[in-house]
């Protein structure tokens, strides 16, 4: 009998878009992999309209279906109360349903407690170190109860919540993101939210982490595209002012296919991190990344801090001020071929989806 997994992912059916579903794509291929029969979970607002929930769980589901995941998906409502009549109404399955589970992956940071006990036993990943540590300090999200904490972040997790946490590289499924030829001539772009999520956090926005940066292509002779959510006219026009190329993320990278060939139509990706990822140092690296290094396309991304293991010459190059991206986005120019093979052996070495999950799987059980 193969393992019974449920994957608890975060705001997929109010927001599929193609960047965030992939974070959950990879995990759940992951697990499939390593023999996991895998049951995709989302939960949303009570206030959302059932035929509002019904519609966006089919468009969920259609998005999902070139990877077999549309019929193992199921809804819930965040809220410690069963409302399952509701679901019944609309004919849509929920985690009682289909349950027991032998494991529940926890990806989102305020699953109601009810839906954990559908499950033998319970992990949870920390996918944004910094982020997270930083919002349970604040009381934004509840103390975590699972049976075992994991965090993406290498040199964090031992302080959080005064409980003891593992680590666990984030990870790409290889298969889906297979190494193509890149061409240096090609654009460096990146894909992001732009803006902070509310005024009061414009610290940890991308802009805000750009700022050093903005002469980045004025010192270089290359292309930078950036796929962002602006909706600021202004904005495009300053950024453009710099050198960069602006696309509409919602309407260049809209499904997981989009986002890939945006991702294998570059020549790497040039980027910077938020302030909570540099500050406390936890040596995160974005899952947007690891599809730019499966895809055999090199990376210059902001230094967020020491590591055991992640590479800073060839392949990828971890950046700590404006002379030092420029100088690696010129030595990967330089040398392209190369650095394109060195990233993808850079994510099949460490972050191999099937080999993550393997290993989370062994630790969890």
């Amino acid at each position: 009998m193969p393992l019974k997994v449920c994957l608890s992912t975060a705001n997929t059916v109010l927001y599929p878009q193609g960047g965030h579903l992939w974070v959950f794509i990879n995990w759940a291929l992951g697990l499939r992999s390593c023999g996991c029969e895998v049951t995709w979970l989302d939960v949303v607002p009570t206030s959302l309209s059932l035929d509002e929930l019904l519609a966006k769980y089919e468009y969920l589901q259609k998005t999902l279906r070139p990877f077999k995941f549309d019929d193992g998906l199921a809804i819930d409502f965040l809220s410690e109360e069963k409302l399952h009549g509701r679901l019944d109404e609309i004919a849509l399955p929920y985690l009682d349903s289909l349950g027991p589970f032998d494991l529940l992956v926890d990806l989102r940071y305020d699953l109601p407690k009810r839906l954990l006990s559908s499950s033998r036993r319970t992990v949870l990943i920390n996918i944004d170190p910094g982020y997270y540590e930083q919002a349970l300090a604040e009381g934004a999200f509840p103390e975590p109860g699972h049976d075992i904490l994991f965090s993406i972040g290498e040199a964090t997790g031992r302080a959080i919540a005064n409980k003891s946490w593992l680590y666990t590289a984030p990870c790409v499924f290889l298969d889906e993101w297979p190494a193509s030829v890149g061409s240096r001539e090609a654009a460096w772009t990146t894909i992001a939210h732009w803006w902070g999520e509310t005024p009061d956090s414009e610290d940890e926005s991308k802009r805000k982490a750009f700022e050093p940066f903005m002469m980045v292509p004025s010192k270089i002779d290359a292309r930078f595209e950036l796929a962002l959510d602006l909706a600021h006219t202004e904005e495009q026009w300053l950024l453009e002012s710099y050198g960069f190329k602006i696309h509409d993320a919602h309407k260049i990278v809209t499904t997981p296919f989009d986002y890939r060939s945006f991702i294998q139509n570059s020549a790497g990706e040039f980027s910077c991190a938020k302030a909570s990822y540099i500050k406390r140092n936890t040596a995160w690296i974005s899952d947007r990344t690891l599809c730019y290094l499966a895809s055999g396309r090199p990376c210059v991304v902001q230094n967020t801090g020491p590591s055991k293991f992640l590479p800073d010459q060839s392949g990828l190059h971890r950046f700590s001020d404006l002379n030092g991206a420029v100088k690696a986005i010129s030595a990967v120019i330089e040398n392209y071929d190369h650095e394109s093979l060195v990233a993808r052996s850079i994510a099949e070495e460490f972050f191999d989806a099937h080999e993550v999950c393997s290993l989370l799987l062994s630790r969890a059980l």
